[in-house]
């Protein structure tokens, strides 16, 4: 169970709504990979991002400094040593097959597997997560709605399918991996799925749209690196498969939605209810038998009809102002899932020009606050009494939250902010 389990408002509901007309998405279509082989967007591929973001650091631009730059290339260390590459799934960090070879496994591997009462199983999965950094954990069943269609494969320049072995002529692969033709083979046992949350630094959202925002998410991927990793390898030790996966095979917000770690908001972001959206998503996919949490809900959807902050802040109007919709803004989006229709590529075109991830939706959330028995209070009001709503919203803007915070500044405070939280814990 998430560590929301005993609250309030964490009551069992259904997280999203799907219509006929929903299947599943291929990876090649998420406006990351749209500069790369779609040539009406080669100019929003990774090269001119990164020419921008070369732009502003050698033009001293604020929140590009060099001290920005160097917390920048810090954060992305441990992900580049250890090949992990959050957007590619069976390679590297991400194998789908054991990693560690050097002796561990040599003369054990005929040993029976580990036993244990899926709850119990959940129990010791969550608490080894939580041990190696992540914030919230939960675990839901894999629904296959959500797997991608189709990875993409970046050196081909091509999308090669993702395939269950309880498929036509896909029944002789017992374990993930890859296969003759270049599918990637899920066996249907492995059914169950651990969902890791990590909470990002709320200073360096703060600074968005600079480097030292960028940082910050990256800091949360290079924890999602490590922690996927070990926790894969340590089921495996179990006797059982396991799929380590941050952005890639399988969409992230549904799964956590079915794990019980928070909602969809308007900003097609995870509303996590303790985070609100400053947190990264990441999962791994397993046969070791796993307890399913409950979805909850803490009244996101009726927050966001209201709020429209985080649309009014984008600045290539990106995220939409009016109601929830089945049609999507591009093939960007998953047709047949009603949630509030972002149109991405607007979304990467502003990447593209500031050189970072943006982050502006989620620095200008209300729910993005730090912890404190007050906002606590605030969130459950937000969970029971929605015609407080609007009032909730105004207060936010008199208290002037959402602002963002200079770079400068960020560095100004920087060290000795976590001596002052250490002061504060003891």
């Amino acid at each position: 169970m998430s560590i929301l389990g005993t609250r309030k408002f964490s009551v069992g509901a259904p997280g999203y709504s799907v219509n006929e007309e929903y299947v599943r998405f291929n990876q090649k279509n998420n406006m990351i990979y749209q500069g790369e082989w779609n040539r009406q967007r080669a100019h929003l591929g990774d090269d001119e991002w990164y020419r921008s973001r070369a732009d502003k650091v050698r033009n001293k631009t604020p929140g590009f400094a060099r001290l920005d730059w160097a917390y920048y290339s810090a954060m992305v260390a441990n992900l580049a040593a250890s090949d992990y590459v959050i957007n590619r799934a069976n390679a590297g960090g991400t194998s789908w097959s054991p990693i560690n070879r050097s002796g561990l496994y040599k003369n054990i591997e005929d040993l029976p597997q580990w036993g244990c009462e899926p709850a119990k199983a959940g129990a010791i999965l969550k608490s080894l997560a939580r041990t190696l950094g992540a914030d919230d954990v939960g675990v839901c069943l894999l629904d296959r709605r959500w797997v991608y269609s189709h990875y993409y494969d970046r050196a081909a320049r091509e999308s090669f399918p993702i395939r269950f072995n309880d498929e036509n002529g896909y029944e002789k692969y017992d374990k993930p991996g890859l296969v003759e033709d270049k599918s990637l083979v899920i066996p249907a046992k492995m059914k169950y799925v651990l969902v890791v949350i990590h909470e990002m630094e709320r200073e360096g959202i703060a600074t968005a749209p600079t480097l030292t925002h960028m940082a910050t998410t990256w800091h949360s991927y290079s924890k999602i690196g490590f922690t996927t990793q070990a926790v894969a390898e340590f089921v495996r030790a179990l006797g059982y498969h396991a799929i380590p996966s941050a952005n890639d095979t399988a969409l992230n917000i549904p799964l956590a939605i079915d794990a019980g770690l928070g909602e969809l908001g308007r900003n097609a972001k995870l509303i996590h209810p303790l985070f609100g959206p400053r947190c990264r998503i990441s999962k791994i996919i397993t046969d070791l038998p796993l307890l399913p949490d409950t979805p909850i809900s803490f009244g996101v959807t009726a927050f966001c009809d209201s709020c429209k902050k985080c649309a009014k802040k984008c600045p290539v109007d990106a995220i939409p102002l009016g109601e929830r919709s089945y049609e999507p803004a591009g093939e960007f989006n998953s047709r047949g899932v009603l949630c509030w229709q972002m149109n991405h590529a607007r979304c990467r075109e502003f990447w593209v020009r500031a050189g970072t991830n943006c982050g502006l939706c989620i620095q200008s959330c209300p729910y993005n606050k730090p912890k404190g028995a007050l906002h606590w209070l605030v969130k459950s009001v937000i969970s029971t009494l929605p015609a407080l709503n609007s009032a909730i919203v105004y207060a936010d803007d008199l208290l002037g939250y959402g602002k963002p915070l200079p770079s400068v500044q960020f560095w100004q405070e920087f060290s000795g902010r976590h001596e002052r939280q250490r002061l504060h814990s003891e």
